[in-house]
């Protein structure tokens, strides 16, 4: 894909963080979330629709060289949202060419027992969110080895417990 284009599914925080370095470096971008509505400026699109339909997802991802997956369902909803919601953007990214960048937590990891939380580390995920976020690294993991996309993740640690 020869465009310049970062479409940013989700309008959380993280999203708008993401938008925000975004338009710093002078990229076009377009935002998806369920409302079509988001603080930016009047110039940028914001789509309405729902990530959980692939076809949705594919037409609002049209066009992007670089997806970015920043979604987060409210914690008692993961299991029943999140790995559509994951689904749908990783199907937009394969059927665009596009980059998928994947905004994740550590929750894999377990409990960190004074040890460093780096990529190296083993999955231990005692909960389970964590077993359900190593089940969606896995996916994303497992399409990039398929050479059907290339995948980037970011993990973000807090320090509480879930």
């Amino acid at each position: 894909m020869n465009s310049d284009l970062h479409v940013i599914f989700g309008t959380g925080a993280i999203g708008l963080a993401t938008f925000d370095a975004l338009r710093r470096r002078g990229r076009t971008v377009r935002l998806v979330n369920r409302s079509g509505k988001a603080a930016v400026p009047e110039d940028v699109e914001v789509t309405a629709g729902d990530a959980t339909d692939p076809t949705f997802a594919a037409r609002a991802a049209r066009g992007a060289a670089v997806i970015y997956q920043t979604m987060n369902p409210p914690y008692q909803e993961w299991n029943a949202q999140f790995p559509a919601l994951q689904s749908g953007v990783l199907a937009a990214a394969e059927a665009e060419g596009a980059r998928l960048v994947s905004m994740e937590n550590v929750y894999m990891y377990g409990r960190p027992n004074g040890r460093p939380l780096t990529e190296e580390r083993e999955n231990n995920a005692h909960t389970k969110k964590g077993q359900l976020r190593t089940r969606m690294a896995e996916e994303l993991l497992a399409a990039h080895r398929a050479g059907s996309v290339e995948i980037a993740i970011g993990r973000s640690y807090s320090n509480t417990e879930s």
